[in-house]
Parts: C-alpha cells; structure tokens; sequence
C-alpha cells in the first residue's frame, strides 16, 4: 500500500550535516521557491446548485499556501513517520523534491514516510485535473465544503474538508485519516466560511408526505371558505351555510356502518371458509344465496 517515490532529500550521514548544512539549506529552499512557481493550480471558489444564495471562495487559503504547505503527521500506525502535505487548490511545494511522481505533473497532495532504508518516500494522492467539489452535507452550509480527488499513485484518491472555524486566522491541517488507499483530510480556518446561506436546502425525506398534506389542507379550506360565500350569497343562514352541512352531519354514522358491515362479513367469511367460497363460485342469483348455501353445508 506505500507504493511511492524517493524523495530527493535522502538521510544524509552525520558528518555531511556537520559541513554542508547551509549549502543543503540553501539548496533547498531554492528548490521549494522554483516549485511554488511551477505549482499547478485549479479554480477555488464553488457555489452548489442545489442550495442557491451559498458560496465558498477559498482562494484566501490558495494564496496563503504559495510560500508553504499545511502539513499533519498521521496517527501513529502500520507505516513509521507517515505525514502528509497539502496546498489548497493547487499542488504542495515539496511535490517538487520528488525524483519522480508516478507520471502525474500536477499532484493535488503528497503522503510521505520514511522508508526502510531510512530515507523519505513519497506518493501523489490525486491529481488536480479530477477535482470534484461537493456540500458536506446536502442543505446544511455549517457543515463544510468538500474538495475530493482521484487518480493518484497506485490509485490514491484525497478527500479534503473545509469546515469555518473563525478562530483560527490561517489555514490548519488538522487530521488525516483513511486506509486502503482512501484518504480524508480536514482544514480548518475563517478563510473557509461559506459566504451567505442556502436558500432552498435540500433535505432527505419528509417532502411528498409535506407536499401531499399541503394541498390537502389547502383543498379543504379553499372548499369551506369558496362553499360558505357561495350559500351567503344564496341567502342560506344559519349553521346551513356550511357547504353541503347536512350530508357531513351523516358522515359518522354513515363511516360506522360501513366498518361494521365490513366485521361482519370477515366474521361470516372466517366462520365459513371454504365452503363459502365453494358456494360463491358455483353461481347464485344473488349475494345471500351463497351464504345460505354454505351455511347449509356446515
């Protein structure tokens, strides 16, 4: 799973340090300054459809990462010195001290450990070209904006979080997790804040059974108040005025005569079973005859 790639800057003896550490340094970071001006970069505002009046403008953070990365070291695990970096919306600066990055040119985060050998490797978690923006949550703007990639070495895919957080001026990486390949990032800053609120959220669940009593309330009163208007106007008073006032006074008892009809006949029909049925189907002039039929039987 830590297929990668060399980094140039392998461990170096004690003696080497003690004699070029300012050559090394210096070399260094003139190769960090020529990476951040070679550094690929993408497009980093979102404004989903699904939730109008919301937006998200992280360019902030992509400026603040032109001179350095955000970096978190992993939880302490399987693979020994496991970090990452990552530039917001744009490529690390370290991807430039990679011998190699698997073909990709334009790495949207880097996964570094050190090696067996005791050196540095380091693998491409995706590539810029597949970024995919999404809502953390569908509808809820509070919960943070998602950046995801694909298409990194040996097929490592990235998900990063935005999530507001106005305490914290600059960006912070603050956790990495995943496995299998998969990994989630999450950045906290006030840079991250969406700007506005969503509009028309839209939430799972609830909305036919909304829908359908909404126009069933709105059916009945548009009858009650069209009705009573209509029998004013026709000179009607008194509780008469209420359309059709007579025929709901009828609607209960008329509802407990049909429920019991319908025990009584589950009753005859649990009593008689088959016999009933046998009745039905050999034909009768009229809906009794087969009950009698079945009655005579038993």
């Amino acid at each position: 799973a830590r297929q990668g790639k060399r980094i140039r800057r392998e461990a170096q003896p004690a003696h080497w340090f003690a004699t070029g550490s300012c050559v090394y340094m210096l070399l260094r970071a003139l190769a960090l300054v020529v990476g951040a001006s070679a550094s690929a970069e993408i497009n980093c505002t979102f404004a989903p459809n699904e939730c109008p009046g919301v937006s998200w403008d992280l360019t902030p953070l992509q400026q603040l990462t032109h001179s350095a990365d955000l970096e978190v070291a992993a939880a302490a695990g399987e693979v020994p010195d496991e970090h990452f970096w990552l530039g917001v919306c744009r490529s690390p600066i370290e991807a430039g001290q990679c011998e190699t990055l698997s073909n990709i040119s334009d790495p949207a985060g880097l996964q570094v450990w050190r090696s067996e050998a005791g050196g540095e490797e380091c693998a491409p978690l995706g590539s810029l070209s597949t970024a995919a923006w999404s809502m953390a949550s569908p509808g809820n703007e509070a919960e943070g904006v998602l950046l995801s990639f694909s298409g990194g070495a040996a097929g490592r895919s990235m998900v990063v979080r935005f999530v507001c957080d106005k305490s914290i001026p600059k960006a912070v990486l603050t956790e990495a997790t995943g496995g299998s390949l998969k990994y989630n990032l999450t950045v906290r800053a006030a840079a991250a804040c969406p700007v506005g609120r969503c509009t028309a959220p839209q939430r799972d669940g609830g909305s036919g059974a909304a829908t359908f009593f909404g126009v069933l309330l709105g059916g009945a009163a548009l009858y009650l108040v069209g009705g009573m208007a209509y029998n004013v106007r026709s000179g009607v008073e008194g509780i008469d005025r209420i359309p059709h006032w007579h025929f709901w006074q009828r609607v209960p008892q008329l509802a407990a005569d049909g429920a019991s009809d319908a025990y009584r006949g589950a009753l005859q029909l649990a009593r008689f079973g088959r016999n009933y049925a046998r009745a039905w189907s050999g034909g009768g002039s009229s809906r009794h005859e087969p009950l009698r039929a079945a009655e005579a039987t038993e």
